[in-house]
């Protein structure tokens, strides 16, 4: 009930969410358009289809809210129906290039469409590197690099939009920070000191474990008791954080940037 009524309010503030129609298509409904907001804000938009998780905007709300929809989809879709009537549900979108994009809901994916008319070595790296619903395979997250390389041999038209790139960044800069913390804590359980020479006093096993987890996960939220003498707080990631080398794909001149809009 709590989701069908966040949907319903979106909908009902979709009648004054766009002030105008900066881009749009060029004769068919659905396609890439560019939105001026009532805030004076300019997003994205892109338009696949009636339904929910058909289509992406690149505000906020839509990146966090698991919905599927947000007011400038609804805004748009209530214009189209309004020109297009009821052939607004019939009509599907003609896709023409392969694209890989994200795909917000529950969780985020990342989802490769295919051409409606795809050449057979598209079909061959879906197949390698995708699964049978288009989502590329986790263990190929960490060298994503090499699937930009392959799909702009096969396909120079294909796009990767720049989301998609920020969130393996992201992901993969967890998976690393992880992999340290196991490292670091099988040091701590065979009685070596990972935190040696950072400190001038000696820490308490649960102060090491804290510090460790402080600096290898990323973002956390520090708290302490009082009165429990917490003399020692990781205020910041641990100065033994190894240096990233920057992913291959985001070199200068690797990639073109892209709107993230939902190919």
């Amino acid at each position: 009930m709590l989701v069908e009524q966040q949907i319903a309010e979106r909908r009902e503030r979709a009648r004054d969410a766009i002030a105008k129609i900066l881009e749009r298509p060029g004769g068919d409904p659905y396609g890439d358009y560019r939105v001026k907001s009532a805030s004076g804000k300019a997003y994205r938009v892109a338009m696949r289809g009636p339904g929910l998780f058909e289509n992406y905007c690149a505000c906020p709300d839509f990146a966090v809210n698991t919905l599927g929809t947000c007011k400038h989809i609804e805004a748009l879709l209530l214009r189209l129906r309004k020109r297009h009537s009821h052939k607004l549900e019939s009509k599907a979108y003609t896709r023409s290039r392969a694209s890989i994009s994200l795909q917000y809901g529950e969780t985020i994916d990342i989802r490769l469409r295919l051409p409606d008319v795809p050449p057979p070595a598209l079909r061959k790296l879906a197949e390698q590197y995708f699964d049978s619903a288009g989502l590329l395979l986790r263990e190929h997250f960490r060298s994503f690099h090499r699937v930009i390389e392959a799909f702009r041999k096969a396909d120079g038209e294909a796009v990767i939009y720049s989301d998609v790139l920020e969130y393996l960044d992201r992901e993969n800069e967890i998976a690393e920070g992880l992999d340290l913390e196991r490292q670091l804590l099988a040091e701590l359980h065979r009685g070596q000191d990972p935190l040696h020479g950072l400190l001038k006093a000696k820490l308490l096993p649960y102060q090491e474990r804290g510090a460790i987890f402080a600096a290898c996960r990323g973002r956390v939220v520090l708290a302490d008791d009082m009165g429990c003498r917490g003399a020692k707080r990781a205020r910041r990631r641990g100065p033994w954080e190894p240096v990233r080398a920057r992913p291959a794909h985001q070199q200068p001149g690797a990639l073109d940037s892209a709107a993230p809009i939902g190919g």
